[in-house]
């Protein structure tokens, strides 16, 4: 049984999602521990998040056969929304939640406004 294409992609962009996000994870909660601002920390790990999921998307996930050009902008949409997501997130969750739930959640809501775009956007097709 084959699965459908739509959800091929989503499996795919979930491996490079936990894949990812679990070792920036990790990567925020020691630029916690040197004492730098949850929101700050997580923007940075967010802007590598982005540089690296790029082409493991582009090529794995979606199979792109666009130009960098035409990918990039649409990614970089998309990411620009997850990014307003990430920061709405962090700052309504980190007082009454702690840095380190308030970051787990963010990803998670980040992942799926993210998705939802790259499918909108016809990311890679």
């Amino acid at each position: 049984m084959t699965m459908p294409p739509v959800a091929k992609r989503f499996s795919r962009y979930l491996t490079v999602g936990l894949g990812m996000n679990g070792a920036l994870y990790l990567m925020f909660l020691f630029l916690i521990w040197l004492r730098m601002a949850p929101i700050v920390a997580s923007a940075l790990c967010y802007a590598i998040g982005v540089m690296g999921s790029y082409l493991l998307n582009r090529r794995w996930t979606f199979s792109s056969s666009g130009t960098h050009m035409e990918d990039i902008a649409k990614y970089l949409t998309a990411y620009g929304l997850g990014l307003l997501v990430t920061l709405v997130s962090m700052m309504f969750f980190v007082g009454p939640l702690g840095p380190a739930v308030a970051q787990v959640l963010t990803i998670g809501f980040t992942a799926i406004v993210i998705y939802g775009a790259l499918e909108v956007l016809k990311f890679g097709q």
